[in-house]
């Protein structure tokens, strides 16, 4: 659908769900690929669905984005293995429902941590890079419909993904002038590895398709290609 021949898009969270299927779209485009999670063996074991062994188009490094250190390490490894970054895509994201009256600090901490302050200081590093190379670029945030629906049990979660979905718009507005596109994308339901337990009851399952116009949940290639989608308008990243 889409030519990413000779762009470089790095990704966050990229060993399952969503993450791998965004990492294979733009790998079928022709893009060269920096992909991240906190297992580097888990993103090698996706990668080699699709790509092989060695391949100079896929790099893999170990770092967790609820560490701003381990963010700005794996931009700069990518800018170090092919000279800048023209798409950031920040996937990476957990989820732990549970009654708010039973929230402890610990797990707040985890989730903000991973889903909100990882999506703000990924987005700070890439435009960094853009920035400086003064190419522009386009920046990707997997949001989620948990922005505006109200599950019980969530609140956490849906507070992170609330929070995306106004940076996105934030920063979208403070880069525009300098080339750099933000875009959110924002699934519905998707089976993916943080909520397979959740579905695996036939009567959860069964619920959550009743609530859907199609009545069915999304599939994680649907997701990708709509992040695909939404760089592809940017007319900097010579996509057609």
């Amino acid at each position: 659908m889409f030519d990413y021949t000779g762009k470089v898009v790095a990704i966050t969270g990229a060993s399952s769900g969503i993450g791998k299927a965004i990492a294979r779209a733009f790998y079928e485009a022709g893009a060269s690929l920096a992909l991240c999670s906190r297992s580097a063996e888990r993103v090698r074991a996706a990668t080699s669905e699709f790509a092989g062994d060695d391949d100079p188009r896929v790099r893999v490094f170990e770092a967790d984005t609820s560490v701003v250190s381990d963010i700005t390490a794996f931009r700069d490894m990518t800018v170090s293995a092919y000279g800048g970054i023209d798409v950031w895509v920040n996937n990476a994201g957990i989820e732990h429902p549970m009654p708010t009256v039973e929230m402890t600090e610990a797990i707040f901490d985890q989730v903000v941590n991973t889903n909100f302050r990882g999506y703000y200081f990924g987005c700070q590093a890439a435009a960094q890079d853009m920035l400086r190379r003064g190419t522009g670029g386009c920046i990707v945030n997997i949001g989620s419909v948990n922005a505006v629906t109200v599950v019980v049990q969530q609140a956490v979660y849906a507070g992170t993904k609330a929070a995306i979905s106004q940076i996105t718009k934030s920063f979208a507005r403070e880069w525009a002038r300098d080339g750099i596109r933000v875009n959110c994308v924002a699934p519905g339901s998707v089976p993916t590895r943080i909520n397979e337990a959740k579905y695996r009851d036939p009567a959860a399952h069964r619920a959550m398709c009743e609530k859907i116009p199609m009545g069915r949940r999304g599939e994680t290639r649907e997701i990708a290609d709509h992040a695909a989608m939404s760089v592809a308008a940017y007319p900097a990243c010579g996509v057609g």
